[in-house]
């Protein structure tokens, strides 16, 4: 989904940014709306299941020839709601989170933060060289382009 900043090579351009960040928010537009239909169904089932219990379930406890299966049902709770929300982790929650951090690494950091990073370090001409093409763009540097060149100070130590 997100562009693979390599420091050595040329930066993107703003557009092509900018473009990557409105896919991303488009998507997590979807994703929530699937959320909220993931939750109305869920509320739907659990209701349903409930009356069912209070229906049908309830009242053949009170027969103990019925069976002992019907004392074990109430447990199929249990099950309902893991399987739920296994559902709504691997569906949705996590492909959110991951849209969520992309639209944060595509976002623009201030000055005060490419300082903390850049500022008083060695430079190597191929940081240098970026950070000038991208002050050619006339733009700052996003999140994760930050994050590359912190890892690149890193592997030099």
């Amino acid at each position: 989904m997100s562009f693979i900043f390599d420091i050595t090579g040329a930066p993107p351009a703003q557009t092509d940014i900018a473009e990557q960040r409105e896919q991303a928010v488009t998507e997590r537009a979807v994703y929530r709306k699937k959320n909220i239909r993931f939750m109305i169904g869920m509320a739907t089932v659990t209701a349903l299941y409930v009356t069912f219990i209070f229906i049908f379930i309830w009242p053949m406890l009170e027969k103990p020839e019925t069976g002992i299966i019907f004392y074990f049902f109430p447990h199929v709770t249990f099950i309902i709601f893991i399987v739920g929300n296994d559902l709504h982790i691997k569906r949705i929650e996590k492909p959110s989170n991951l849209l969520d951090t992309t639209i944060e690494n595509l976002s623009e950091v201030t000055t005060e933060e490419i300082d903390s990073v850049i500022d008083g370090k060695m430079h190597t001409a191929e940081i240098a060289s970026y950070l000038e093409r991208v002050s050619d763009q006339g733009r700052l540097l996003v999140r994760a382009e930050l994050e590359a060149i912190r890892e690149l100070f890193e592997a030099k130590k």
